[in-house]
């Protein structure tokens, strides 16, 4: 890789949120180690169903992109790869693998072969990351103009309201005028036009 495209790749990782999923402790701790120097944070889960708590504990769903082994007890990385195609398609996956034999059918996310180097990873992650972060600007975007659309109806709602009472005010002050005069005796003009000749 140049160190132009090196440093652009850099950039996209800084700031990032990654799962990190493996069984081997090892594996983990140097993936940490790397991504921490390329200027992202890192959760990690020893197999899918510590990386499945760690994502359900995202309710804002920050973490930009997953890492996982193919290969780890309790939950596979492919059952996980699944459950997260299906339930979180907005959350990208990288696979990873030492198997000589993997599955048969192509998998739907990019895949590493171990040992893989660095800036393999990063030219795969990057761009991962820098789409995950474009959706989740979008998505907060959407959510602000929907938020400034119902705050706009509200204020419509509270001028209707306070017209509505308005004109309320009116007819009511009609009335107390109309009764007013009916006390005082005194007569309501009538138009020209309703003028009896004699």
């Amino acid at each position: 890789m140049s160190n132009a495209v090196a440093k652009v790749c850099s950039r996209m990782t800084d700031g990032a949120a990654l799962l990190i999923v493996d069984d081997d402790p090892s594996m983990r701790r140097s993936l940490r180690q790397l991504l921490e120097l390329e200027g992202s944070s890192v959760i990690e889960a020893a197999d899918g169903e510590q990386a499945i708590r760690a994502i359900e504990g995202d309710e804002a769903q920050l973490l930009d992109v997953v890492l996982t082994d193919l290969k780890m007890p309790v939950v596979s990385g492919l059952e996980l790869i699944e459950l997260l195609v299906e339930c979180r398609p907005s959350l990208p996956v990288v696979a990873m693998s030492a198997a000589a034999h993997l599955p048969p059918d192509p998998l739907p996310v990019p895949l590493l072969q171990k040992p893989f180097e660095a800036d393999e990873m990063v030219r795969t992650v990057a761009p991962l990351v820098l789409r995950s972060q474009t959706m989740r600007g979008q998505s907060r975007q959407v959510r602000a103009e929907a938020a400034e659309t119902c705050s706009l109806a509200e204020r419509q709602r509270t001028i209707a309201r306070d017209h509505t009472a308005k004109s309320g005010d009116l007819m009511i002050a009609l009335m107390e005028l109309r009764r007013r005069v009916a006390l005082q005796g005194v007569p309501v003009r009538r138009s020209a036009g309703s003028r009896h000749s004699s």
